[in-house]
C-alpha cells in the first residue's frame, strides 16, 4: 500500500497524526490480539496505548524489503502482549491481581491478609535423614554453605575440585529445599 508507506515515513519523521492514522488502519488487528489476552487492571485505553507504542516501534524498524508491515506489527504486538501477561502473572506480582482499591474496600475492623502455608519446623529425625542422604562431597559442600569451613579450605586441603564443589553445593541446596519446604 502506498498510503501505508507514506504513513510509516511520516511516523519516522515524528508525525503524531500519521501514527494515529497508521494505528487506526490496523485497529481490527489490535482488537483480534487484545481479545486473546486478559490483564486484571488493563482497560481498553491501556491496551490501545500499548498497541500504539508497539505500532510506533514497528514503524521505526520496518523495512519493505523484509516483508509486510502488517505481519511485523502483528508479531510485535502479540509478543508484547505475551510479555505483559507473563510480567503480571509472575509469582511476586500475583498479590497485585488480588488487591482492590482502598476506596472500594469496606474496611470495618481488621484487614484479613491472605493465608500462607506454614513452614514445617525440622526436627532431629528430619535433620538426620537429610544428612544421611548426602554423599561425602555433599557433606563438605554443606559445611561450606553453613560457613563451618571456607570454600578455599575445601579446595586446597580436602582436595576437592572447584567445579565438583560447586555442583555438590547445588545438589545439597536442592536436597535441603526438598526436605525443608
Amino acid at each position: 500500500m502506498i498510503n501505508e508507506e507514506k504513513l510509516i515515513k511520516k511516523v519516522r519523521a515524528g508525525d503524531d497524526q500519521a501514527l494515529e492514522k497508521l494505528f487506526h488502519l490496523y485497529e481490527p488487528l489490535v482488537n483480534s490480539i487484545v481479545k486473546q489476552f486478559y490483564l486484571h487492571h488493563y482497560d481498553r485505553k491501556d491496551w490501545d496505548q500499548e498497541a500504539m507504542i508497539v505500532c510506533y516501534e514497528a514503524a521505526l524498524v520496518f523495512s519493505p524489503k523484509k516483508g509486510k508491515f502488517s505481519s511485523l506489527y502483528k508479531t510485535k504486538l502479540f509478543n508484547h502482549a505475551r510479555t505483559l501477561v507473563r510480567y503480571n502473572m509472575a509469582r511476586r506480582r500475583q498479590i497485585y491481581s488480588q488487591s482492590i482499591p482502598l476506596e472500594k474496600a469496606d474496611i470495618q475492623g481488621s484487614v484479613n491478609e491472605p493465608c500462607r502455608s506454614e513452614l514445617s519446623i525440622p526436627v532431629d529425625e528430619t535433620y538426620n535423614n537429610f544428612v544421611n542422604s548426602l554423599s561425602h562431597v555433599e557433606l563438605i559442600a554443606l559445611l561450606t554453605i553453613i560457613g563451618e569451613i571456607s570454600t578455599e579450605y575445601a579446595i586446597d586441603h580436602l582436595n576437592i575440585e572447584a567445579m565438583k564443589l560447586v555442583r555438590a553445593r547445588a545438589r545439597t541446596l536442592q536436597k535441603m529445599r526438598k526436605v525443608l519446604f
